[in-house]
């Protein structure tokens, strides 16, 4: 009994020391939970704050909130507190919040279904922000866009990715839904692009059954997903391979397949042969090579080859621009020619693995959920890594999953020039070779107009107004949506050919935009070659159509318009450029790029 008191010492010393590190664990939780933003939040709930920096505020808060301040800005969102733009901030902090951090606001979430039924763009986010927190109670409304004839396409696509992310049964047998023949031929690919990270066999049985379906269609969706989904890529060509699709189908997914830098060689054979291609690369002995370099050199044509650079089949503008036109994926090709020998040239095009500078380094990340993605490297830090694609779309994957990820070679494919003769081959690198250089293909100093915006599909309402009012022309074309225009590129002289137009025409008629940044305010003037059958306006202010116009523009951002009836124009294309007439004070730059 002597070492009682003892005893007792230990066990009163072991029970304060779990008491302590209890209490100092709660503390560390406590801290844990404590948000980093509460003086912001309360600042937010104060309703001091200015209109105009609410915007900020919300942003500042979604970058660095926990769930429970995400909870409150979703609560206000939802309740329609936030208005306007400050609104369509929230909601697209709130998305950037869980692509970055995975934080999902607190409290219930249901109230996402209002949000899908509003007005562009808040439905389009909350379409999206559904497919990331996994919704439930969104799916219904979902699936009901989904499978609507009348939904906007690229919401559409957004639900069905949506109803894919929530998953379950019900979501497979809505995704067959869509694939059946009932259905139009570019909604059946999108729903089999759906199935493929859900029943990746149904997704290509389907996926076949589309392709030998006789009917025209956009089949890129499907391959796009089949490229995205660890292993898919392996089993289409498998299945191809034992099935035989249209030939015209093999080439637009081979296409696809090397626009967006991919050359899987088990895919590329089988689309290849299905295609009536040789799926074999061949390699050029030393002597093939010197003289393919010698014909370039002394047989090339740049003017033929400058076509050949501008198809949408070969996609080298979407990735590489020319004088401000074109992609900003892989590098400038203005100064290529000055800069490069032919020989570099031809290798680079032919075996684009073999030198791949460091600034356009690819990266395969391979996600938990199979996910492959492929791009170039934007920024990355402790949370999340943002890839830019072929297309130039930049991807945030956060880095809690990521199962993988290892370099990729060069977004170029191996293999393109297999959509090229040898002549074509010739003329595309003669072009290449003399970028930069004195003459024709020098780097153009003029502010001409070398990307242009096309309208997808003009409003009815501009095509039968002659003479709109600025409040009808400020509402459908002004005002329109990214999502309504689709970028056009000028040739290396300024000319935008209309036989490139003609499919995009409606009612023989084109609508064309271009962008002006005016850094310093003064007199702008504006050329254009012909005003015949053109209605011009800046801004909303309509012009005389006449060749040479000016006007007086304000610091910021200005758009020029033209409405073109090609039944009544009789050149090839149209040119235009500003100038700075003397006396002006005025300084602009001519937007260009993507």
């Amino acid at each position: 009994m002597r070492n009682q008191p003892r005893f007792f010492a230990i066990l009163l010393f072991l029970g304060i020391t779990f008491f302590l590190n209890d209490q100092i664990a709660e503390q560390a939780f406590a801290q844990s939970q404590t948000s980093s933003v509460s003086p912001l939040m309360k600042l937010l709930k104060s309703g001091r704050i200015p209109a105009q920096r609410q915007g900020t505020i919300i942003e500042l808060i979604c970058r660095k909130g926990n769930k429970e301040d995400l909870g409150y800005i979703w609560e206000q969102t939802v309740a329609d507190h936030f208005k306007g733009e400050i609104r369509e901030k929230a909601l697209l902090s709130l998305k950037e919040a869980f692509q970055n951090r995975k934080i999902i606001p607190a409290g219930s979430l249901d109230g996402i279904a209002t949000l899908i039924d509003e007005k562009p763009p808040v439905n389009q986010t909350a379409v999206e922000l559904a497919g990331l927190w996994k919704v439930p109670s969104a799916a219904a409304k979902l699936q009901e866009l989904a499978l609507a004839k009348n939904t906007d396409s690229k919401l559409k696509s957004a639900a069905i990715d949506a109803l894919v992310s929530i998953g379950g049964p019900e979501r497979i047998k809505a995704m067959r839904e869509l694939t059946r023949e009932n259905s139009p031929q570019e909604i059946r690919y999108l729903g089999a692009a759906a199935l493929v990270s859900l029943d990746l066999p149904a997704a290509i049985e389907a996926g076949i059954n589309i392709m030998s379906s006789g009917k025209s269609g956009d089949p890129t969706p499907f391959i796009a997903a089949i490229l995205d989904t660890q292993g898919a890529a392996d089993q289409f060509a498998s299945a191809i391979t034992a099935q035989k699709i249209p030939e015209d189908v093999a080439k637009k997914l081979l296409r696809y397949m090397y626009s967006v830098g991919r050359s899987d060689k088990a895919l590329s054979d089988a689309l290849s042969k299905a295609a009536g291609m040789s799926g074999e690369e061949k390699t050029l002995t030393e002597d093939e090579f010197k003289q393919l370099v010698a014909d370039v050199i002394e047989h090339g044509n740049a003017e033929r080859g400058e076509q050949v650079f501008r198809r949408s089949d070969l996609s080298c503008m979407k990735c590489h621009s020319v004088s401000k036109a074109g992609g900003e994926v892989g590098p400038d090709l203005s100064p290529i020619g000055a800069s490069s020998p032919v020989d570099y040239l031809v290798r680079s095009i032919l075996y684009p693995n073999q030198a791949v500078k460091e600034a356009y380094q690819t990266f395969v990340i391979v996600t938990f959920e199979g996910k492959i993605i492929r791009g170039i490297i934007v920024d990355r830090n402790d949370e999340r890594v943002i890839l830019k694609d072929a297309n130039g779309k930049e991807m945030v994957i956060p880095v809690d999953d990521i199962d993988d990820e290892a370099e990729g070679g060069s977004l170029m494919p191996q293999g393109l020039t297999k959509f090229l003769t040898r002549d074509e081959l010739v003329d595309l690198v003669k072009y290449l070779s003399v970028l930069g250089k004195p003459g024709p293909y020098a780097i153009r100093s003029k502010p001409t107009v070398q990307r242009w915006l096309l309208m997808r599909e003009i409003p009815s309402l501009i095509l039968s107004n002659e003479n709109p009012d600025e409040e009808l022309f400020e509402e459908h074309v002004l005002r329109a949506p990214v999502t309504a225009w689709v970028p056009q590129y000028a040739m290396l002289a300024g000319l935008l050919p209309f036989e490139e137009l003609k499919d995009l025409a409606t009612d023989s008629k084109i609508l064309l935009q271009a962008d002006i940044n005016v850094t310093e305010a003064g007199t702008v003037g504006f050329r254009i070659n012909s005003a015949e059958g053109t209605r011009i306006s800046m801004d909303s202010d309509a012009l005389k159509p006449e060749l040479e116009n000016q006007f007086e523009l304000t610091k910021g951002d200005h758009k020029l318009t033209l409405l073109i009836n090609l039944a009544n124009r009789s050149d090839k294309g149209v040119q235009a450029e500003f100038f700075k007439p003397a006396g002006s004070k005025a300084s602009f730059t001519v937007v260009g790029g993507k």
